[in-house]
């Protein structure tokens, strides 16, 4: 697990990594040597089992469950990591649950959670954590975004995505020097899910140049990379993974012709 260990000694904390690319996230780190904190919000099973899995094969890793959504829970949740893993000092933002009900009849509740564990929840723990990152001299942020926030049609979802990506900039001039605020901005990513979903998949496909969806190891060894030492001199930057998709195009008008 330790093969390439530029993160040894490095306590990384990953939200929503109980499934999906935060699985992936947390692997890829614990590939490098981090001693990994694998989140979930309910499915502590699931979290657990990853943490296994990353212990089967060399690496450190324990699960830990907090509903970020709840303003209380982001300070425990460090708190937590902190007493049983050590000082956090990687944090990858990845946990953020989706809705795309339009605006007019978008419920205010589901407006709340969206938004405080899209946004919210990322804001908190980097204020957490960023005095101890401090203190040890160096620190990692990475935020996961999504193309979502380029467009109109996602509701809340895009709405906090695109505010994400300001956070993160504003963040990045903020910890400077010691700590780097980074994102990651996938656009859709190929899983079990879009597999159940072949019309849509199909059509996101067709509308990527590259011919294919980002994979979640594809998103872990970014994320792993913004950690390296490749990336020291990399701040406040949002890094699109989306095969063109979202490169601004004007239909061929053959005006020549």
């Amino acid at each position: 697990m330790n093969e390439f260990a530029v993160l040894a000694g490095k306590v990384a904390l990953v939200t929503g990594s109980s499934s999906g690319a935060g699985v992936a996230i947390a692997c890829e780190l614990a590939r490098h040597g981090a001693k990994v904190a694998v989140h979930c919000r309910s499915a502590i099973a699931d979290a657990v089992t990853v943490a296994c899995g990353v212990r089967k094969n060399g690496g450190t890793a324990m699960a830990f469950k907090a509903d970020l959504s709840q303003t209380e829970a982001c300070a425990a949740l460090v708190d937590e990591v902190e007493q049983t893993l050590g000082p956090v000092s990687i944090l990858v933002n990845n946990a953020g649950p989706f809705s795309d009900a339009p605006l007019r009849i978008l419920r205010p509740d589901s407006w709340d959670q969206v938004m405080s564990a899209n946004l919210r929840a990322p804001w908190l723990l980097a204020q957490r954590v960023a005095p101890e990152m401090e203190r040890q001299g160096w620190g990692r942020i990475v935020n996961l975004g999504a193309t979502s926030g380029f467009v109109r049609t996602h509701s809340v979802y895009g709405l906090a995505k695109a505010a994400l990506l300001h956070l993160t900039e504003s963040l990045a001039l903020e910890l400077a020097p010691t700590i780097t605020v980074n994102a990651v901005v996938p656009s859709q990513i190929a899983s079990a899910r879009t597999d159940t979903m072949p019309t849509y998949k199909a059509a996101a496909i067709a509308g990527t140049p590259l011919g294919r969806l980002v994979t979640e190891e594809e998103v872990g060894r970014m994320v792993a990379r913004l950690c390296s030492t490749d990336f020291d001199f990399v701040t406040g930057r949002s890094i699109v993974m989306d095969g063109g998709r979202t490169l601004p195009r004007f239909p061929r008008l053959n005006i020549e012709a």
